[in-house]
């Protein structure tokens, strides 16, 4: 999956959806930071109010929402067991696949 990108002078931030839901990867020069709540985001940032790469990055987590929104994607994606087979690696994903042949063979000594 395609990470979605925003940067700026001085600071990259990507991001993508997992079987948790939506995650941030932060990077200014020497520090780097995983977050998944968005204020957080927004607070190790540290960009004032009334400016415009603020504005910018706003404009970007709201457009990044709508599109979760209109995926109709939950909150919580345990909730949906189609979306956590398509994103997880848990045991669920592999429900209803062949068993391994090798488990089924016996040894002859």
């Amino acid at each position: 999956m395609k990470r979605e990108v925003f940067q700026t002078r001085g600071l990259l931030i990507e991001t993508a959806v997992d079987f948790n839901g939506r995650y941030w990867i932060a990077w200014k020069p020497h520090v780097s930071c995983w977050f998944r709540v968005r204020a957080d985001l927004m607070r190790w940032c540290g960009y004032p109010t009334q400016t415009p790469t603020r504005a910018s990055l706003l404009s970007w987590l709201d457009s990044l929402e709508a599109a979760d929104a209109a995926k109709g994607k939950p909150a919580n994606l345990e909730q949906d067991d189609a979306l956590l087979k398509e994103t997880g690696f848990g045991p669920e994903v592999f429900e209803g696949e062949e068993e391994d042949p090798a488990l089924s063979t016996k040894m002859v000594l």
